[in-house]
């Protein structure tokens, strides 16, 4: 009789800490390298008012459809890659989609507009200027704020025109341990996604590739430093001296070996990038492994 009331006690406690979550549960340690991680994006539009933008639905979405293709190996041209480097193509299997909850649960459609004269350049951090400075992520600074980084990724459309009113910095990135509040990529209308607004040498979506490139924790392929002994810290990228432009012709040789100037993580025309590396590929994925920088969102979008 002991002895069953001691297992009946047992079972008890048990059902008892399952019912109220007294027991963590550890979701998903590893990362299966098959399996494909879906990203949900949230659209900061803020349209700059005294020469504003047609940023339509449609943009967006064709931005979104050049992500999970380059993301997953599907864009044709990488079969343009060199012999030299073909099988280093890799399918990151990452994908992309709008937002269809938002943070307090209803339905969006993950893409959130505003006017406003805030301008791309109001969310560089320069200095030791205070990120409450930074009026491009604060809806009250007349900016947007930033969904939670550890369920979305944050993209802010916003116009970087110089002073001639051209197109100036593309695009830029807040990298993985960036404040919350900035983490994520501020595009120019003018290079996000395929349709009209568009600049010739960024008419692709590859800016938007390139800078969650960078959201996802890759180093330009030239490391930033015009030198043969930095590296971008990933093994099967050749070490470059510095960063290419334009459309260049294969090869093209520095520190002691050809370059890999048609990876999404150089500077040269949309349509001359297409790939990233196997290497590339487990840097970014290790990011939702455990103890990575973005696991709680790798958690949150099981």
């Amino acid at each position: 009789m002991n002895k069953k009331i001691a297992i009946f006690i047992t079972i008890s406690f048990f059902l008892s800490c399952s019912k109220h979550d007294k027991i963590p549960v550890v979701k998903n340690p590893t990362i299966p390298s098959t399996e494909v991680i879906t990203i949900p994006i949230v659209v900061h539009v803020i349209n700059y008012t005294p020469a504003p933008f047609i940023i339509s639905d449609e943009k967006i979405h064709s931005q979104i459809v050049v992500l999970n293709k380059d993301f997953r190996k599907l864009n044709p041209d990488h079969l343009n890659t060199p012999n030299e480097f073909i099988n280093l193509v890799a399918d990151v299997g990452l994908e992309f989609h709008l937002a269809t909850v938002d943070p307090n649960g209803k339905p969006t459609t993950g893409i959130i507009r505003s006017e406003s004269t805030i301008i791309a350049g109001n969310g560089q951090q320069t200095g030791d200027q205070k990120i409450e400075d930074l009026a491009l992520y604060f809806t009250k600074k007349g900016g947007q704020d930033a969904w939670p980084n550890d369920k979305y990724l944050n993209i802010w459309i916003a116009d970087s025109s110089n002073r001639f009113g051209n197109l100036g910095l593309p695009g830029y990135a807040n990298p993985p341990g960036s404040d919350p509040r900035i983490d994520g990529v501020v595009m120019d209308p003018r290079v996000f996604g395929t349709l009209e607004p568009l600049v010739p040498y960024n008419n692709l979506g590859r800016t938007a590739t390139h800078e969650i490139g960078h959201w996802l924790n890759l180093k330009h392929i030239y490391a930033g430093e015009k030198n043969c002994d930095t590296s971008d810290l990933v093994d099967d990228t050749p070490n470059q001296y510095e960063s290419y432009s334009g459309k260049p012709t294969y090869p093209q040789t520095s520190c002691g070996s050809n370059d890999m100037f048609m990876n999404f993580m150089d500077y040269v025309a949309d349509d001359a990038m297409y790939m990233f590396t196997e290497g590339q590929k487990e840097r970014m994925r290790a990011l939702f492994k455990e103890g990575g920088l973005r696991r709680d969102l790798y958690l949150n979008i099981k």
